[in-house]
C-alpha cells in the first residue's frame, strides 16, 4: 500500500544518532536525517550519501548527517512520508527527483503532495534518461531500438524504468517488452549482466556511469537513445527521440516529460518548513556544492556534480503546474497508462 499508510519508523533512526557538532551555547545540536527513496548501490543512493558525508561540515553547529534507505512505490513511499509524516523542524531532509515530485501534478492518485510545496534545497546533478542494451545484443541503433522487440528489466510501477518503457511504445510505436519487479536500477543491472534481460530504459546516464563504470569503460553497454530535449554534451553522438519521429505526441508531450526530470539529484524538506531553517539548508547545500574537499570526494566516486540552487527547483514546478490543462491531460493519460 502507499505510503500514508506505510509510515516507517524515521523518528528513531533520527534519534539514535548521536550529534556531532555544538550550539554557540554548548549544547549539542540535533542530527540531519537525510532520507534516500531507492534501495542501496544505485546512483540515487550513492548521490545521496556523498551529500550526507559533507553537507553538515556547512550547516550551523556542523551536526551528522545521517543517509537511511526508504524504497518502494519508485520513491512514492519516502516522498509522500516526507511530504506528509516527517518533522517539518529542518531535522530532515529527502533525495526527491522531480520526476517522483511532479507525479501528482500528473493525476497520480498515490502522490499526495504538491511539488510547488516542497521546500526545495538543491540538485546536485541533472537528469539524463537513456536507453541502455547490452553490447551482446543485436540492437545497435536507435531505429533498432524503437523498431525490434528489447526486454528490459522494470521495477516499481510507478519507477522510471518500468514507466519509460510504456511511455515510448505508446508515443513512438515501438515494441518494448518489461520484466517488472527488480527492486531499483542495482538489480536490473545484475539482471541485464546475468542475460535475464537486454537491457532498460529510464535510468540516469551519469547513474549509470557512476555505479557501473566498467560497464562504460569496457564498453560493455550501447546507449542507442537519449531522452532529453537537447542532446547532452556527455553523449554528443547518441540521437533523442525527436530527432528520428516527428509526430504530434511526440512534440507536444515528451518536452513535458523531459521537464519532468530536469533535476535528478533534488534534495528537499517538508513543506512549512521554517523559512530561516530552509535559509541555512539552501546555503550549506551551495557552499557544499563547490567545496573542494566535497568535489574531490565526488571525482574519487565518480559522480558528476552539476549543481542547481533549490529556487531553480521551485521555479520549474510552478512552470510545470501552469502548462495548459488541455496539454497536462494528454500528458496525465499517457502516465497514468504507462502505470497500470
Amino acid at each position: 500500500m502507499i505510503a500514508t499508510k506505510i509510515v516507517i519508523a524515521m523518528a528513531a533512526v533520527i534519534a539514535a544518532a548521536p550529534a556531532r557538532g555544538q550550539t554557540p551555547s554548548g549544547g549539542h545540536t540535533q542530527p540531519l536525517s537525510l532520507v534516500i527513496g531507492t534501495s542501496a548501490g544505485g546512483g540515487y543512493d550513492l548521490y545521496g550519501r556523498l551529500a550526507a558525508r559533507h553537507l553538515g561540515r556547512f550547516l550551523p553547529g556542523e551536526p551528522a548527517v545521517i543517509a537511511s534507505n526508504m524504497p518502494g512505490a519508485g520513491q512514492l513511499i519516502m516522498a509522500n512520508w516526507l511530504y506528509n509524516v516527517a518533522p517539518k523542524d529542518g531535522t530532515v531532509i529527502g533525495q526527491v527527483p522531480t520526476t517522483t515530485a511532479f507525479d501528482g501534478l500528473l493525476g497520480n492518485s498515490q502522490a499526495h503532495y504538491d511539488a510547488t510545496k516542497f521546500s526545495w534545497i538543491g540538485s546536485l546533478d541533472g537528469y539524463i534518461t537513456v536507453a541502455a542494451v547490452w553490447a551482446e545484443t543485436p540492437i545497435k541503433t536507435a531505429c533498432d531500438f524503437l523498431t525490434q522487440k528489447v526486454v528490459l528489466g522494470g521495477g516499481a510501477p510507478a519507477s522510471d524504468v518500468t514507466i519509460w518503457p510504456k511511455l515510448v511504445n505508446s508515443l513512438l510505436d515501438a515494441r518494448l517488452e518489461t520484466i517488472a519487479g527488480y527492486i531499483g536500477t542495482a538489480q536490473i543491472t545484475l539482471a541485464i549482466e546475468r542475460g535475464e534481460v537486454q537491457g532498460m530504459l529510464g535510468a540516469d546516464w551519469h547513474g549509470i556511469e557512476l555505479s557501473k563504470p566498467d560497464w562504460v569503460r569496457d564498453k560493455k553497454i550501447r546507449i542507442p537513445l537519449q531522452f532529453v530535449a537537447e542532446r547532452s554534451p556527455d553523449l554528443p553522438d547518441t540521437p533523442t527521440p525527436q530527432e528520428i519521429v516527428d509526430t504530434q505526441k511526440a512534440r507536444q508531450i515528451l518536452p513535458l516529460f523531459y521537464a519532468r526530470q530536469k533535476y535528478g539529484r533534488p534534495l528537499a524538506a517538508p513543506p512549512g518548513t521554517p523559512p530561516q531553517k530552509l535559509a541555512e539548508l539552501r546555503k550549506a547545500f551551495w557552499s557544499m556544492a563547490h567545496d573542494p574537499q566535497f568535489l574531490a570526494d565526488a571525482a574519487k566516486s565518480g559522480a558528476t556534480i552539476d549543481a542547481a540552487r533549490g529556487e531553480d527547483i521551485q521555479a520549474l514546478a510552478e512552470n510545470f503546474s501552469a502548462t495548459p490543462p488541455d496539454l497536462l491531460a494528454q500528458a496525465t493519460a499517457e502516465l497514468q497508462k504507462a502505470s497500470q
